[in-house]
């Protein structure tokens, strides 16, 4: 993988965790856990959605590696959600 490729992943997985929160309304922890979301649900939505059968409708191919986009932000979506539940807001 080149440095161009590792940083378009960088990118993507960036923009996946970013959506994930932004559908939530949830941003404790600002970039760097958009960037955590991000590169967890790129691993869990397509994951999830193999082990469901069911298909990626939007791939973005970068050089020799596809990205499901869909499926990554869904992954994202739902950890963002499960972080939200697991940690409260103070209330001062």
């Amino acid at each position: 993988m080149s440095l161009i490729e590792f940083g378009l992943t960088v990118l993507v997985a960036a923009v996946c965790g970013l959506l994930g929160q932004f559908l939530t309304g949830y941003s404790r922890g600002g970039c760097p856990m958009a960037f955590l979301a991000g590169f967890a649900g790129a691993f869990a939505g397509p994951w999830a959605a193999a082990r469901l059968e069911w298909q990626e409708p939007f791939i973005l191919p970068v050089g020799p590696v596809e990205y499901p986009l869909i499926t990554s932000a869904a992954g994202a979506l739902v950890l963002v959600v499960l972080a939200n539940l697991a940690t409260r807001k103070r209330k001062f």
